[in-house]
């Protein structure tokens, strides 16, 4: 094994995306040293800090358009990208893979047709490539075009091993897609080994109490599998939380994962708040996601893979559920209980951060499983 081309989105502003990818990287790298391990962006990007629409009122505009009009935009967007620039970036980096891993993340879900057709495009140049799809995760709700496309992905790779991140998505993969569920591997997400590819980067001093992981609660709603989902006002819900955990003398941390629409919410915050500047934190590279969550000693997030980031370093967090895949990840670390709705009372949401911090004896052995879940099943695809 000389090259392994990683395909999936490790250059989103949304970090986690990296950390997924670098954790993967990492796993491949523990069973092929000597191999070389690229990525390939199926958004087209080429590097981190890229602009993007989701941050402004372009994207705010575009949110209130019906759905078929989003959909043909966002489809017509990617064949227009693929035509002038993907093709040949993308043709040159998987022609001399030995093997292209598709994952991991939620690259199974169909929001305007985004990743579909990418999936789809990217698919074009894989026939004859040996393809394994690896952790993705699969929704449940499906367009019947973004289905359309898949299916051709999945026509056009034929991959060889499929693997997804938890149960459902396994059985979403089936029930969509006609995969035979006996074929479809469990293998939980890479990032739960972060703590190990992010090892270099890791803080030694726990500079703050709780870290507030800041999200736009609208973006996630519009992202989201629960069709009855609703959201109160993001920045009013984050300060209150903030300022009802510092005046119980907590030192607090406002950050983001690295997302534009939820750095507008953090800067709509800052500028009302007389918190001081420093406590206000936007990372921009996957390692400063991680490393900031490791200086912290509890976090509260929506984000999925600022739980895991936390989760994998041995931190508590609360979680506060927008989607399936938050519910799963909290059911398979045995953690219902740390897991709020939406938007939750501030009180309540309050006192249980207060509670886990108080906690003494925080349980690895789940989690040391699941990292060896991870490790070994990632080895028996690649």
């Amino acid at each position: 094994m000389k090259k392994i081309l990683i395909c999936a989105v490790p250059f989103s502003d949304n970090l986690g995306d990296g950390v997924i990818a670098a954790s993967l990287a990492h796993i491949a790298g523990m069973k092929y040293p000597r191999a070389s391990v690229e990525f390939l962006d199926i958004a087209g990007r080429v590097g981190f800090e890229e602009e993007n629409l989701r941050g402004g009122g372009a994207f705010r505009l575009f949110a209130k358009l019906p759905s078929l009009l989003r959909s043909l935009i966002v489809f017509l967007y990617c064949v227009k990208g693929y035509f002038l620039v993907w093709r040949k970036n993308w043709k040159a980096a998987i022609s001399d893979a030995d093997l292209i891993v598709i994952g991991g993340g939620q690259l199974f879900c169909d929001v305007a047709l985004n990743f579909p057709a990418k999936l789809f495009l990217l698919s074009r140049l894989l026939r004859g490539k040996r393809v394994v799809v690896v952790s993705v995760g699969v929704t449940a709700r499906w367009s019947f075009l973004g289905r359309f496309l898949v299916k051709r992905f999945i026509s056009n790779a034929r991959p060889v091993f499929y693997a997804t991140r938890d149960k459902e998505s396994a059985n979403n993969l089936h029930t969509h897609f006609g995969i035979p569920r006996g074929s479809i591997r469990v293998v939980p997400d890479p990032a739960l080994v972060c703590a190990d590819a992010f090892s270099e980067e890791l803080s030694p001093e726990k500079n703050w109490d709780i870290g507030i992981c800041v999200s736009s609660l609208d973006a996630l709603v519009m992202n989201s599998e629960y069709a009855n989902a609703n959201s109160t006002e993001s920045a009013r819900f984050f300060s209150t939380l903030a300022e009802s955990l510092r005046a119980e003398g907590k030192r607090v941390l406002y950050f983001t994962n690295g997302a534009s629409e939820d750095n507008k919410i953090l800067n709509e915050i800052s500028a009302e708040s007389n918190a001081p500047k420093s406590s206000f934190l936007v990372p921009r590279h996957p390692d400063e996601l991680v490393s900031l969550i490791s200086a912290c000693s509890c976090i509260v997030a929506h984000r999925l893979h600022a739980n895991i980031v936390a989760y994998s370093l041995n931190i508590p967090s609360i979680g506060m559920n927008w989607d399936k895949k938050v519910e799963s990840f909290f059911e398979l670390t045995k953690r219902k209980r740390y897991l709020f709705d939406l938007s939750p009372r501030v009180e309540k949401l309050e006192a249980s951060v207060l509670g886990v911090l108080n906690e003494k004896t925080p349980d690895r052995q789940t989690l040391d499983l699941l990292r060896g879940e991870v490790v070994a099943g990632i080895h028996a695809l690649i």
